[in-house]
């Protein structure tokens, strides 16, 4: 029973038309870009929505199953364990876009992968990360009460290996040399429609607490580190 939970496919939710959804303001943003590489594109729910706009989406999935059924929406789909130093060296192309929708946190060493990502970027070319916060408001009572309980999905998905605040996922991203373009928080919860745009204002005034995920828009910046001087 376990084997199968892990499955890729169990993180294939629709968007169900919702403008205010993190997979709906995931697939505009990477719409407008030309050739994609999608880390962690699972079957391919996200690369057929993206690829529909024009956009030409390489996928990157460890999942066996899950890479199969997404070749059907990607122009190709490599099975490379982000895990690894190294597995840029297997692209042979560069993208305008990387996007690493709920994945960092199930790496590692995301950093160093963030990193690594700089290799496969075309010039100009930007990365878009979507991340859980565990700051969200019900895992503060959660924690009040005394509960941190694993689930099959969510903010305590027990694949999760990584655990982030808007501020803590900020210092990645930036000590991983890339500038914030745009932060979009995420509201969580099920309310109706003519309630969410009030919720989302909420939300954007009140990130750390009311956030349920966290999209940034990034780029790459001179690393300092790797730069000697003339």
């Amino acid at each position: 029973m376990q084997h199968a939970t892990l499955k890729s496919s169990r993180y294939e939710i629709s968007t169900n038309g919702d403008r205010f959804s993190r997979n709906h303001l995931f697939i505009e943003e990477a719409k407008r870009y030309r050739t994609i590489l999608e880390c962690g594109c699972s079957t391919g729910f996200l690369s057929r929505q993206i690829a529909a706009g024009g956009s030409r989406v390489v996928g990157i999935e460890i999942d066996t199953e899950a890479a199969e059924k997404a070749r059907q929406f990607c122009a190709r789909v490599l099975s490379l364990d982000l895990n690894r130093p190294g597995w840029s060296n297997a692209m042979d192309e560069r993208f305008d876009l990387v996007t690493y929708g709920d994945v960092l946190e199930h790496l590692l060493e995301p950093q160093a992968v963030l990193r690594e990502t700089r290799n496969v970027l075309a010039p100009g070319g930007r990365v878009l990360i979507s991340l859980p916060n565990i700051a969200y408001w019900t895992m503060r009572v959660k924690l009040l009460l005394g509960r941190f309980e694993y689930e099959s999905m969510g903010l305590l998905d027990y694949t999760h290996l990584r655990f982030f605040t808007f501020h803590t996922a900020r210092k990645m991203i930036e000590q991983a040399s890339y500038r914030i373009i745009h932060f979009h928080p995420v509201m969580g919860g099920r309310f109706t429609s003519h309630f969410r745009p009030m919720w989302q204002r909420l939300t954007n005034l009140f990130p750390n607490s009311l956030a349920f995920q966290m999209l940034f828009l990034v780029e790459p910046i001179a690393d300092t580190h790797e730069s000697s001087p003339s």
